[in-house]
């Protein structure tokens, strides 16, 4: 059978090289739209995401009937938080899946392939679960290869595991693909798109860390400069203003020539350069151009080489970009026994050159670079010690006042397939009070003085959009990798741009509060007292302006 009626189902996925999560799209839609496209020009692609899909449930699962194919995109192995969206979970895909007659239906992204879990500290779902509770297929190699196979031969010839062996016909399907974005319910507005600059992991030679799939993918392969510049054009044509270079684990060894043979090889600050020019001069309008992961055994291995590699992607990027590096745990006899790629010493070195690199703020109000600091709980070998640690590694930072734009604290989800999953993975139940205690106080006192030295009151962001809204408050971020969260004390519709918001105080662990830059007499009082006290912007409210000193004008108000 060779479908002409294909309907996507985006569940979102959530991986150490990949997001999909809204506001991000990844590759998988895009990829499976351009091998049908590529191999079939006629045939009808839909695509909807799983918010839609959920809140109109009965009507897309009649809808569903009617077409050939049913692709359910799911799979979250790095769990986090999300606003406003939420990933498919299992119970729902066996729930779904049982409801949709007709036609195939097809399970693709990491859930097919290394499982699905929900949260931290849980043991993830295993991909046969999913065939044996209803799905047709599984798609445990690479969707394009797979569904450019399923529109040219039909269902019965095509391989479910093929893996690609170079980026041949990625580099086909991917420009034809970008058209899916226009279907996204960010477009338009903050919509992001992921891009694939190579798969793997250097450290695939030995092994890599335990609880990662990454190393799993085998030797690494990289697109060229060219062919990720034309995927960016027609993502560009299509209406995406926003890029990430993402879905790669070290960025600086982008071009690298040991990559696929060497555990550390050498960043080629070249080929980056050729990289990112080459984004720049396919997408002219774009507003946000980050990266993601960054090894800092990478950095403190060649600090030449990586300096400069870092110094040209702050040429060509734009501000608030986050450089996530694993840490993972401070106790370098945990370190040792899960094979991770640095100790804690190295990455204290590796966040010093990254601050004195991009510390300085941007037009956008945010730092150029900042590291990103990842820890998980529960890594076979975990002591009391470990927690302490944690701790200290953290404190070192506030004290030596070294910025991070934000520490990433979750307990493992042990997939079946890692190596950690064999090896005990877990946090201990004797280990729970200080796995609690340990988010907390990150949560409660490190993010807090670390925002207020990241932002301090008085800081001005630009371009941030309405996210969520809840409780007399809206959320804003930013558009970019780690967008920090912004409380405003108004109502505003969801998707509404601000062009600058004011920054007065630390709301949370992990946002800000702000108000509305310009502020007028028609403001909010919430919005007035944050910035002039309440005694003042009562009275402002009331009209008695010039009592105060203050007049308005064009929309500001100004002290005379």
């Amino acid at each position: 059978m060779r479908p002409k009626r294909v309907l996507i189902i985006d569940g979102y996925n959530d991986e150490p090289g990949g997001l999909g999560v809204p506001p991000y799209i990844d590759v998988y839609p895009r990829y499976i739209a351009g091998a049908l496209w590529l191999a079939d020009k006629g045939i009808r692609v839909d695509y909807v995401d799983v918010d839609r899909w959920r809140a109109r449930l009965d009507q897309w699962v009649k809808k569903a009937s009617l077409y050939d194919v049913i692709v359910f995109i799911a799979g979250v192995v790095v769990p986090g938080r999300y606003i406003g969206h939420r990933p498919a979970e299992p119970e729902e895909l066996l729930r779904w899946v049982r409801m949709i007659e007709g036609p195939l239906k097809v399970l693709a992204g990491p859930a097919a392939k290394w499982g699905l879990g929900v949260r931290g500290g849980e043991i993830a779902y295993p991909p046969w679960l999913f065939r044996r509770e209803g799905f047709d297929i599984l798609v445990t190699g690479d969707v394009e290869e797979y569904f450019y196979d399923v529109a040219r031969f039909g269902v019965e010839r095509a391989e479910p595991g093929r893996v690609r062996q170079d980026y041949s016909l990625v580099d086909k399907v991917a420009p034809l693909g970008a058209r899916i974005a226009r279907m996204h319910p960010s477009w338009g507005r903050n919509l992001i798109a992921e891009i694939e600059t190579y798969r793997g992991c250097a450290r695939w030679v030995t092994g890599g860390c335990s609880f990662c799939v990454e190393p799993l993918r085998g030797r690494p392969i990289q697109r060229s400069p060219e062919a990720i510049a034309r995927e960016v054009e027609a993502l560009h044509r299509a209406g995406v203003r926003h890029f990430r270079l993402g879905r790669q684990a070290d960025i600086l060894v982008y071009g690298a020539r040991g990559l696929n043979s060497e555990e550390w090889p050498r960043p080629d600050p070249e080929a980056l350069r050729r990289l990112f020019h080459g984004v720049r001069t396919a997408a002219p309008g774009l507003r946000v151009l980050h990266i993601d992961n960054v090894n800092p055994g990478t950095i403190v291995r060649y600090p030449v080489e990586s300096a400069e590699a870092l110094k040209v992607i702050i040429e060509y990027h734009t501000p608030g970009d986050v450089a996530a590096m694993g840490l993972e745990t401070a106790d370098p006899r945990v370190a040792r026994i899960n094979n991770l790629n640095t100790d804690p010493e190295e990455v204290l070195q590796a966040i010093r050159i990254v601050n004195k690199i991009g510390a300085s703020k941007g037009w956008n109000g945010m730092p150029h670079l900042l590291p990103g600091i990842n820890f998980i709980l529960g890594l076979p070998g975990e002591t009391r010690e470990t927690y302490r640690l944690n701790k200290e590694f953290l404190e070192r930072l506030l004290e030596e006042k070294l910025l991070v734009r934000r520490v990433n604290v979750r307990k493992i989800l042990v997939l079946p397939v890692a190596r950690a999953a064999r090896m005990g993975a877990g946090v201990r139940k004797r280990l729970e009070p200080l796995a609690h205690s340990f988010t907390r106080w990150v949560r409660d006192h490190f993010d807090m003085k670390m925002l207020q030295l990241v932002v301090p009151k008085g800081s001005v962001l630009r371009e941030l959009w309405v996210e969520e809204c809840t409780h007399g408050l809206c959320y804003a971020r930013q558009v970019g990798s780690y967008p920090l969260i912004v409380a405003l004390p108004c109502k505003l519709p969801r998707g509404t741009l601000i062009d600058r918001v004011q920054v007065t105080g630390v709301h949370s662990g992990r946002s800000v509060e702000g108000v509305p830059l310009p502020l007028s007499s028609r403001s909010s009082l919430s919005a007035l007292e944050k910035l002039l006290g309440r005694s003042v912007a009562i009275e402002v409210k009331k009209g008695l302006l010039e009592k105060r000193g203050i007049v308005e004008r064009r929309g500001w108000l100004c002290v005379q």
